[in-house]
């Protein structure tokens, strides 16, 4: 036997499990493949929320306030608060707080700071 023939012996032996994969058993776990494309739906909701965003621009233009206003509410909605518009099965809580924000259900009130700093 050949140098060569024994070395693709080895390299097979070595690796015959991931060449040749076995039958599935539940003692090796299995990675499914998925794929990398993402759907029409995804590309969809990804429009939506651009369009809200810009809606509720008009409303707050300072973009910090509209994100600090924004964060405030996700986090409320996601403590169970209940939404204040209809929303859909699909809608994110960004997505809400927006249109909140757009509905004109959801202000907000600047606090300007006294003179000696408290």
């Amino acid at each position: 036997m050949s140098a060569s023939h024994i070395l693709s012996f080895v390299i097979v032996a070595m690796l015959g499990s991931r060449l040749f994969p076995s039958p599935i058993s539940s003692s090796v776990p299995t990675i499914l493949q998925f794929p990398a494309k993402t759907t029409g739906a995804v590309h969809t909701l990804r429009i939506m929320t651009t369009q809200l965003l810009q809606e509720a621009s008009q409303i707050i233009p300072n973009p910090q306030l509209l994100i600090n206003v924004v964060s405030k509410r996700v986090r409320q909605l996601g403590l169970g608060h209940r939404p204040m518009v209809e929303v859909g099965p699909r809608a994110s809580l960004t997505d809400i707080a927006l249109k909140e924000i757009i509905a004109g259900k959801l202000t907000f009130e600047e606090q300007n700071a006294s003179a000696d700093g408290a």
